[in-house]
């Protein structure tokens, strides 16, 4: 049995201004995007090499420099600094982490200011996250960008926050021709309407998918997030589609329309 290690790097780029969503704005997912092969992944993994904020924020008052005189000792110099970064008119950036779709856990937050004589500043948001070079994700981990009102407004029409950095996916997998026995398989039982719907959602871990159109019109589906009328994989009323990873090595959302009203129903093996 051999294992095949496939390496990818990605390019992390969001932009978050006034018509952003509020609340958490996932940055990275660790998904297998990009990545090609058969056989039974082995573990997938994310590492964040590089991650900055450039941020531009022209809606609140410039800060005040701080008063330093040569009479001042280091604490009471760090304390003038430290005055200006979070009691100055702000807004607050926080990172998140997680690891599952539903929960965020705060691991650091940075002040949003109007600087001095700068039209911008650019923090480096991998130092709240490790002291390393790195930051391993693992296999289902999420990071997540939150801008907040700390009593000084939120983003206005001229403000602007570029999330920007890189990280490598990571991805081990066992040769083509081995496949692991099945540990688990999972009913699936979806209605399918003319309104694009993900069936199978992705896994690392599949072997097997079925699926049979048990109902009266015609379904399409489509490797991807998006089905589309009349394009993709058509299945009539009464038809079946199946692949096993091996044959197919798509790992990702599996999605389906129908031209009206219509019934899958399946098996996902993992």
């Amino acid at each position: 049995m051999s294992v095949i290690t496939y390496n990818k790097v990605l390019t992390i780029a969001r932009k978050i201004d006034s018509t952003s969503p509020t609340g958490i704005i996932p940055i990275i997912t660790n998904s297998l995007t990009g990545i090609t092969g058969g056989g039974q992944v082995l573990s997938a993994n994310a590492f964040i090499k590089n991650l900055k904020a450039f941020a531009k924020i022209t809606s609140l008052p410039p800060i005040t420099l701080p008063n330093i005189s040569v009479e001042d000792s280091e604490t009471e110099r760090l304390y003038k600094v430290l005055d200006v970064e979070w009691l100055s008119p702000r807004l607050e950036l926080n990172v998140y982490i997680s690891n599952n779709i539903t929960d965020w856990h705060l691991v650091g937050g940075i002040s949003l200011l109007n600087p001095s004589g700068y039209p911008y500043r650019i923090y480096n948001l991998l130092d709240l996250l490790t002291d390393n070079l790195a930051v391993e994700l693992g296999e289902n981990g999420r990071l997540g960008i939150e801008v907040k009102d700390v009593g000084h407004g939120s983003l206005e029409t001229n403000d602007l926050i570029t999330i920007h950095g890189s990280y490598v996916l990571e991805v081990v997998i066992e040769e083509a021709n081995y496949i692991p026995p099945v540990t688990n398989s999972t009913p699936i039982n979806k209605a399918v309407s003319q309104q694009s719907t993900v069936v199978v959602s992705a896994t690392f871990t599949r072997k097997y998918v079925l699926l049979t159109n048990t109902g009266n019109a015609p379904i399409y589906l489509n490797f991807g997030s998006t089905a589309f009328l009349n394009q993709g994989i058509p299945l009539q009323p009464g038809g079946a589609f199946d692949f096993s990873i091996n044959d197919v090595a798509h790992l990702g959302d599996i999605s389906a329309i129908s031209s009206g009203n219509s019934q899958l129903l399946g098996i996902q093996s993992t």
